[in-house]
């Protein structure tokens, strides 16, 4: 197989080093295809970005400010080096092997798809746990992901109406059952389970003292603390903890 890079896969966060290292870890252990990873940050206090900056397998991109989800999504794509990016939230983790294959065949198999992401509520088309796409298209149609006030009601969106106007199509895949029994979605594709979000992993920067929030749609930070503590004693979560470290 060729070491060329098949798929940059690129998350933005701030604050959220538990979830980044999840996320980079479920990685390494279950994606198939020659890859890279690219981590967007958004202004984290530097004991957040410990971790993240011991680990020579990633490319770290240190923003030093905020420039959103959707900002940070067109940054990594300009950034990416693979012919697919897939963009998947800090707080998700994916669950299981060949997920990546398993875009790129989806992607492939209609000649008119250039967006996969996740189906949202009743007010937006899509929701942001996970996007996959093919690099030049979007760059090629000036394609952004950003959040724009008035036009769009969350990051992609706007995305989601650009590609529908040029003819082509979007993938929306579903939330299915859960494996962990834990607050967020879990995405499959068919009978393949592809990843899994925390609604609040990231909402509630309770890594931040100065950021730190204490309710969320009625959503305590004692239930979500309660809730993120229930998922890193899943199996599972344990189990991609534990897979490689590359220091």
């Amino acid at each position: 197989m060729s070491n060329e890079i098949s798929i940059s896969i690129v998350s933005a966060g701030v604050d959220s080093p538990e979830w980044a290292e999840l996320l980079i870890k479920s990685i390494r252990k279950y994606t198939t295809l020659p890859h890279e990873i690219i981590i967007i940050d958004n202004g984290s206090l530097p004991e957040n970005l410990t971790w993240l900056r011991a680990q020579k397998d990633i490319r770290l991109i240190e923003n030093g400010h905020n420039e959103g989800h959707g900002g940070a999504m067109d940054h990594g794509t300009i950034l990416a080096k693979g012919k697919y990016v897939c963009v998947l939230d800090i707080d998700s983790h994916v669950q299981s092997e060949g997920w990546d294959k398993a875009l790129v065949d989806l992607y492939n198999s209609n000649g008119r798809s250039r967006l996969i992401g996740c189906v949202g509520p009743d007010h937006k088309p899509l929701h942001p746990p996970l996007f996959f796409f093919e690099k030049q298209f979007i760059l090629k149609h000036g394609i952004s992901f950003r959040h724009i006030p008035n036009v769009s009601t969350d990051t992609a969106q706007k995305a989601y109406w650009d590609i529908k106007a040029l003819g082509f199509e979007v993938v929306r895949l579903p939330k299915g059952a859960k494996v962990y029994g834990c607050v967020g979605d879990e995405i499959w594709l068919g009978e393949q389970l592809l990843c899994y979000h925390s609604w609040y992993g990231s909402r509630f920067c309770h890594n931040n003292p100065a950021k730190r929030k204490t309710e969320l749609d009625g959503y305590s930070i004692e239930d979500f603390l309660a809730n993120q503590a229930k998922l890193f004693t899943e199996p599972q979560v344990r189990e991609i903890l534990a897979f490689g470290e590359q220091g």
